[in-house]
């Protein structure tokens, strides 16, 4: 992560963190709701590959910045850290 510092401590020690709860928590969460869904509504069940692969995207596209320094995480896109 190139020119990038810690809002907390300045150090340029930066390094890229995925947001593991969040993929953790609507993975398994949407695929329990899509899951339960299915046995009312059985076409829901096509569509467990699909929240797959977007949950999947969205962890991807999404990392967070995490400074070795003091252990500060924080969105590096977003102006207020």
């Amino acid at each position: 992560m190139a020119n990038i510092r810690c809002p907390r401590c300045g150090s340029s020690r930066i390094v890229p963190v995925g947001q593991n709860d969040k993929f953790i928590l609507y993975g398994f969460g949407g695929t329990a709701v899509l899951f339960g869904g299915g046995f009312f509504f059985p076409l829901l069940w096509a569509f467990i590959p699909a929240w797959w692969f977007i949950d999947l995207l969205f962890y991807l596209r999404r990392p967070l910045a995490a400074c070795e320094e003091c252990n500060h995480m924080w969105d590096p896109r977003s102006r207020s850290s």
